[in-house]
């Protein structure tokens, strides 16, 4: 079984080397790998879906495993 839906993530990991800019209505949160893609990590403001943004382009994740990923690094940083 292959690792493409794990979700490996970095809070406030480099998001700035796959967006550049901070897009409006979006909170940048750091960095998010599933499977070869890595991207930065953004959470919407208004629906607080947690997206993976490359070069201007969303991409949704599983809502429950980005969560729960993020969960878990943030509270490993702490």
């Amino acid at each position: 079984m292959s690792n493409r839906a794990r979700l490996t993530i970095t809070p406030g990991g480099p998001w700035r080397l796959y967006q550049h800019a901070v897009l409006p209505g979006w909170e940048m949160l750091g960095t998010v790998q599933r499977g070869d893609e890595i991207g930065a990590l953004a959470r919407n403001k208004q629906t607080g879906n947690l997206v993976m943004l490359r070069a201007g382009a969303a991409s949704m994740l599983d809502q429950r495993k980005a969560e729960a990923a993020l969960a878990a690094a943030s509270n490993a940083d702490a």
